[in-house]
């Protein structure tokens, strides 16, 4: 970037720009993400201890059952699956690459039956061997617990029966302790299975794992660190892997710089950023709150690293439930908000969309459907016959994800059109569980979406796919089952390559749900990492799918 800007509040297009401005020079761009990272110079600097102030969006330390950014991030370098990703800054963060197998999945022609071969010598974090066998009874574990993850095991052959009985074992996958063979067996060609086997749903843990949540009682790991301690809203406690040998594991697996991660958890975003910048916390997890940005560019330039991830934040509507089954009453929401309006609420680090995939996908094609108009969105609730009808906002009260603000925000819209709306927030640890149960009967709320790996299949087969809808732990918060949709998502499932003609067929999906309008898109967010300047930035990794990789960091 050429051109110097002198930083000074100016709205939201300035902030944007003068925090561009930071990145310039520092990464590129992927299919699935761009990021502002840099450096990566991550060997043989260990230290004590990396302190973390965390904000209140951990729904588990299971890997069975957490799905949220903030579990993930810190249980990625804890549980390790067959596959995994590289540790590694930009695009090529993306590659699967082995981890608790030897090698990537022999595949037969036909596109059924995946092969690996488990590594030898492997223990877990108590000194136990890993098992073959360890592998199948931790996807019947996923079923047992009821996982939010038991859909993308769905083609495996015999998953049909344990979904429905809880019990039993899944025919197609079998294992050979003595050799460390595994075998999986589909239904279907599925074009993104070993982006689903790198999953923290199909992280190894032991078969005799208990079949409920270990979130403050964890079960061993395999990875380079082990979680010592949790108490939810408060701490998290995670140590070296006293059995992890990262010599076994080809370069793919670092063993970390730091010795022990204390994760403190904060309910303030305030509070989280002026410990880090004191020096009481090395790493903000948090977004800092839009009103100390300017303080952030002009005294801290050098100690921030401003990023994109792969994201969708979104309004999603419940088309089973009134006045939301009426598909003008959902397009009058898209109708209604104004995204430039929710940027600014943003803090300006974030762009409007109006589609499901992010621009950084190669299948995005911009749709421009509704743009904002108040009065088109008033005559379409009246033309419902709407008028008045009763809604329920859920949000949470995360400020990481200005969750509070886009709930108040939608509030204010719904009423503006004739609807009679309140607002009900909640605490972040349990939303996501409470909205995702049919029992609770959300018709309305705030939902965001990372990536959990770079293909579309992740978009709208999690979340989008009627015949993924279940009873708890659902993602698909609309439950939009539209039949032509679902086979379409089907077909493509089966796909082997992302060729221009399929990415093509992707981008028809997107505007085709989007004309139904299960949900009002509003933007595409970017953030913001902190840290105090005892931290050398040289080595920070931003990865594609599990942002900032706490395990690679290190001191000046």
């Amino acid at each position: 970037m050429k051109h110097r800007i002198v930083w000074k509040w100016l709205g939201a297009a300035s902030v944007i720009a003068c925090f561009a401005l930071i990145a310039a020079g520092c990464g590129g761009g992927s299919s699935g993400t761009t990021t502002a990272a840099s450096g990566g110079k991550t060997g043989g600097k260990t230290f004590a201890n990396f302190r973390i102030a965390y904000d209140t969006g951990i729904d588990f330390l299971d890997p069975g059952l957490s799905y949220t950014v903030q579990g993930w991030a810190i249980m990625w370098n804890v549980y390790l699956p067959l596959l995994g990703y590289k540790h590694v800054n930009g695009p090529d963060g993306a590659t699967l690459v082995p981890y608790l197998a030897q090698a990537l999945p022999t595949v037969s022609s036909d596109g059924l039956t995946y092969t690996m071969t488990l590594r030898k010598g492997l223990k877990y974090s108590d000194g136990t061997p890993v098992k073959a066998s360890d592998f199948p009874a931790t996807i019947e574990r996923d079923y047992k617990i009821d996982s939010p993850g038991v859909g993308f095991f769905a083609n495996i052959v015999g998953t049909d029966t344990i979904a429905k009985t809880k019990t039993g074992h899944i025919s197609g996958i079998t294992a050979d302790d003595a050799t460390g063979k595994i075998t999986i067996k589909l239904k279907s060609p599925q074009g993104d299975f070993e982006y689903i086997l790198a999953t923290e749903f199909a992280a190894l843990v032991p078969a005799s794992s208990p079949a409920k949540d270990t979130s403050t009682n964890p079960v061993p790991s395999t990875g380079p660190y082990m979680i010592s301690s949790y108490k939810p809203n408060k701490q998290v406690l995670i140590v070296r892997n006293p059995n992890f040998d990262a010599s076994m594991f080809g370069g793919n697996v670092p063993s970390g710089n730091p010795d022990k991660m204390t994760i403190d958890i904060f309910g303030d975003a305030g509070i989280a950023l002026t410990r880090t910048l004191q020096g009481q916390e090395d790493y903000d997890f948090y977004q800092p709150p839009n009103d100390r940005l300017a303080e952030l560019q002009s005294k801290y330039a050098n100690q921030i690293k401003v990023y994109t991830s792969a994201n969708t934040f979104y309004y999603f509507m419940n088309t089973r439930i009134a006045p939301f089954d009426n598909v003008k009453v959902r397009q009058a929401v898209n109708y209604a908000i104004n995204r430039e309006a929710l940027v600014r609420i943003y803090g300006g680090l974030a762009t409007p969309t109006e589609n499901v995939l992010p621009p950084s996908y190669p299948q995005y094609k911009k749709l421009d459907l509704y743009p904002y108009n108040l009065a088109k969105a008033k005559s379409l609730i009246k033309a419902a016959g709407a008028t008045g009808a009763s809604v329920t906002i859920w949000t949470d009260n995360n400020e990481s994800r200005r969750a509070p603000e886009a709930g108040q925000y939608l509030q204010g819209v719904l009423k503006s059109i004739g609807l009679n709306a309140k607002l009900k927030e909640i605490n972040a640890a349990v939303y996501w569980t409470t909205i995702g149960n049919q029992a609770t009967k959300t018709q309305i709320g705030f939902a965001d979406w990372f990536q959990d790996y770079p293909h579309p299949l992740d978009w709208f087969d999690v979340l989008l796919n009627g015949g993924r809808i279940t009873q708890t732990h659902n993602n698909n918060y609309a439950n939009f089952n539209d039949s032509a949709i679902n086979a379409k998502i089907d077909a493509l499932k089966k796909e082997p390559t992302l060729t221009s003609s399929v990415n093509s067929q992707w981008a028809g999906v997107d505007k085709a749900v989007m004309q139904q309008a299960p949900w009002a898109p509003y933007i595409n967010q970017q953030g913001i990492d902190t840290f105090n300047s005892d931290i050398d930035l040289s080595c920070y990794v931003f990865h594609v799918n599990y942002q900032f990789d706490f395990a690679t960091i290190c001191h000046k």
